[in-house]
């Protein structure tokens, strides 16, 4: 019997886990640490409860002529 993938946005997780917290009266600083290390451990937690992170493709496209991937990797 093949069991269905599940499959889950980490980015959207970031956003709803950081709104619970505001719900539950806390300020989470999303502009203090990495979005890569969010990225990072929001994909890990779904691993870990056995769901797939995926991303849709249109988002890993480079709207934004490499300043993303600049700031991540030169840190320019």
């Amino acid at each position: 019997m093949s069991e269905t993938i599940q499959t889950y946005d980490p980015r959207r997780l970031v956003e709803e886990v950081a709104a619970l917290l505001v719900e539950r009266g806390l300020r989470p600083d999303r502009d203090g640490g990495s979005a890569v290390e969010r990225m990072t451990a929001a994909s890990t937690l779904l691993r870990n409860l056995g769901i797939m992170p995926t991303v849709a493709p249109e988002a890993w496209l480079d709207l934004d002529g490499q300043q993303g991937y600049n700031r991540l990797v030169h840190g320019d």
